[in-house]
């Protein structure tokens, strides 16, 4: 969809259009190296979340967060 909505603004009103499509070519490839990447990631980190002494931790940080979270928003005066 972005492709469709936002490239074509952007394509020579002239018949030289391959260093364009070279552009999409490489955008695509740059997001499948990414995306990959970051699934081989989360994927090794899984198993890491999932003993208990991490998830604990990560529990407790995000309890911390929203706790900060919560006095942030209780202090704030209305306008």
């Amino acid at each position: 969809m972005f492709y469709l909505a936002a490239f074509p603004q952007f394509m020579p009103n002239s018949g030289e259009v391959s260093i364009a499509y070279f552009l999409v070519f490489l955008h695509a490839v740059i997001a499948i190296v990414w995306f990959s990447a970051m699934v081989f990631l989360l994927s090794r980190l899984t198993s890491l979340a999932t003993k208990s002494s991490v998830s604990r931790g990560l529990k407790s940080i995000t309890g911390i967060v929203f706790i900060g979270f919560g006095i942030k928003l209780a202090s704030l005066e209305s306008s």
